[in-house]
């Protein structure tokens, strides 16, 4: 500081006084100590301008005075503390350059200061950087923004340059072209794409270009895996105007478009439904009041759905004047209540003035609370069905009153039968045909016995009136006796039974004993003479299995969901069902085994075989007795 020159005080302080007014530049002027081993400290504040005023407050009281003994005065001075810094800087240097920050927050002040020195002074150039510094942060903080929205936004966002080169893309919208944002930048769509998507792609930018104003429109993919929905708009320079590229945002809607084809496929079978079934289909907005009706409802009553309004007015009137109160009583009781299904059947008055006979079904859409707040069935006319209910209650009884007729006049003369050739087969010197003979007459009418039997069972079953009476049973002796009658009348097919475990239980003795007669009846009629017939008895948890497997042609498996139904009398491949020829066999056993809370099935395959397996409750809750038939 010693080597700073002295002289020309009056001369620089008068050039400096003609700039005094300067702005917004700030100006201050120092006078330096040269005989001072601390000459900057010991420099003494000389002036400055208005404008260092408003960068530097308390400057206007700062002339006059030592910058030591402006910072005496006060010791967190920011400018002063800064200045004295220098001293040791300065030292042989003819100038410096720095930024100094005042305050903090909103009062926060930045500005350059430039010092040179001149004839034993030293020169303060202020220039307040503040507006321009809250400008960059705020740009900054722009910038960060936009970069965490493209980077977190769900869908793909671009910008291009005229030539369709990529200037910007988001980390979603690199990824579905299965890509990284750095391996897409710089590059058109024809290095990303193949060539039909690029071409369709660049037909779009090329349409947002000639049209200066936002497109959007849906691109589905060549193979037609993804659908996206694009927006693209034109990209300007903000000082001329001039079109400089394009933006683009792409939503992925590809599971909106599944969704939206499965709902017209929903309505379209809704439809297709609706008149396959021929039911009326409607809709009951409870909070507007508002009834919507199928397209079938003319082809059902007679009335056009125009015809029917749009409120449950028309339905109300329609109803038999006898059924309506108990039908709207359950309805508003359903409505009222927690239950989220109601059904009816009741009378409709037909256009024509004739009654068809509904059975109404609706389900109840309710609020979070509890509320409904829509209703949506059907109507199904079940007029025919009901006609032929009521025929089938009056024929039911003579039906089974002339099997009954039949099983008991066909009884006796069979019991007969039977007795005449277990008789005859006691006779000596019968010849081996005579014996095939006999035992083909005691299988006949075996099976016809079985048949009438089972003819009148079929008819219990259908009307819900098996007879079964439990008592305490050992299902074993049950299949052996069955199975010794069997031995008996074919000495040459080998039978095999297989006991493991606990076979007590409550069950219908007789009714049981028709099951396993069924069973390995058909076993025979339908096996294959070179393989055993096998039964497995065992128990699993307190429940009777028991499985009958015989080797064979298997069943066609068109036919393994029917086999258990009455009067299935063969199949595609010929099989013919046990039971003599009239298709009951199997329904009864299915019958008689849900009697007792059980459960029959099957399986065939060529490799096993066909097996019909039972499961059978040892006590089944909550079953009573029914009284002998």
């Amino acid at each position: 500081m010693r080597a700073i020159a002295v002289g020309g005080v009056e001369s620089i302080e008068a050039v400096t006084s003609s700039f005094w007014s300067l702005a917004p530049y700030g100006l201050v002027l120092l006078r330096l100590a040269p005989n001072s081993q601390t000459p900057l400290q010991d420099a003494l504040w000389v002036q400055a301008n208005p404008a260092t005023r408003r960068l530097v407050p308390g400057a206007h009281l700062f002339p006059g005075l030592r910058l030591r003994d402006i910072l005496d005065q006060d010791e967190r001075e920011p400018f002063v503390r800064e200045l004295l810094r220098w001293e040791g800087s300065l030292e042989g240097q003819g100038s410096l350059s720095t930024e100094l920050t005042l305050g903090e927050g909103e009062e926060r002040v930045v500005f350059h200061i430039d010092a040179a020195q001149r004839a034993g002074h030293l020169l303060l150039w202020l220039r307040d950087l503040t507006a321009e510094r809250r400008e960059l942060e705020s740009l900054r903080r722009d910038r960060e923004l936009f970069q965490r929205v493209i980077h977190c936004a769900p869908d793909a966002i671009f910008a291009k340059d005229l030539d369709g080169r990529y200037t910007l893309i988001n980390p979603v919208g690199a990824s579905a072209m299965g890509a990284s944002p750095a391996d897409i930048i710089g590059h058109d769509d024809q290095d990303i794409f193949l060539p039909e998507d690029a071409s369709a792609t660049r037909a779009h930018d090329q349409a947002v270009l000639a049209a200066r104003q936002p497109l959007t429109y849906e691109d589905e993919d060549v193979a037609g895996q993804r659908v996206w929905l694009s927006t693209k708009g034109v990209l300007r320079d903000e000082k001329t105007g001039a079109v400089t590229g394009l933006f683009g945002i792409s939503r992925d809607i590809t599971e909106r478009k599944h969704l939206e084809r499965e709902l017209q496929e929903s309505e379209a079978r809704y439809r297709l439904v609706a008149r396959a079934t021929r039911e009326v289909m409607w809709d009951w907005h409870l909070g507007s009041g508002e009834m919507s009706w199928s397209t079938v409802h003319g082809e059902v009553f007679g009335e056009a759905p125009e015809a029917c309004g749009a409120s449950p007015g028309w339905w109300r009137e329609r109803i038999h004047p006898d059924d309506q109160p108990r039908v709207l009583r359950t309805l508003h009781a359903a409505m009222e209540g927690r239950e989220d299904h109601w059904s009816s059947e009741y009378r409709f008055r037909r256009t024509d003035g004739t009654y068809a006979s509904v059975l109404e079904r609706g389900y109840i859409d309710r609020s979070a609370e509890g509320r409904p707040e829509r209703l949506i069935g059907a109507m199904m006319d079940v007029s025919e069905h009901k006609r032929r209910e009521e025929e089938s209650a009056r024929e039911e009884p003579l039906v089974e009153r002339v099997l009954a007729i039949v099983n008991h006049d066909l009884g006796s003369p069979l019991a007969a039968i039977r007795l005449f050739s277990q008789m005859l087969a006691q006779a000596p010197n019968l010849t081996p045909a005579q014996h095939t003979t006999l035992a083909r007459i005691e299988e006949i009418t075996r099976r016809m016995t079985r048949l009438t039997r089972q003819m009148l069972d079929s008819v219990r079953a259908r009307d819900g009136a098996l007879p079964v009476r439990r008592r305490a049973v050992d299902l074993e002796l049950v299949c052996r006796r069955v199975l010794d009658e069997f031995t008996a009348i074919y000495p040459r097919r080998d039978i095999q039974l297989t006991v493991e475990g606990n076979t007590q239980g409550d069950w219908d003795e007789d009714r049981l004993a028709q099951v396993f007669s069924n069973l390995v009846g058909n076993a025979l009629e339908h096996g294959d003479e070179a393989h055993p017939i096998t039964l497995q008895l065992w128990d699993v948890a307190g429940v009777q299995r028991l499985e009958v497997n015989s080797r064979g042609k298997p069943i066609d498996a068109a036919l393994l969901p029917h086999l258990f139904e009455p009067f299935r009398t063969g199949s595609p491949g010929g099989r013919r069902t046990s039971g003599g020829g009239v298709g009951l066999g199997l329904f009864i056993v299915r019958e008689f085994v849900r009697a007792h809370q059980g459960e029959v099935q099957v399986r065939s395959s060529l490799e096993e075989g066909t097996t019909f397996s039972l499961s059978l409750p040892r006590h089944a809750p909550g079953a009573t007795d029914a009284p002998d038939a």
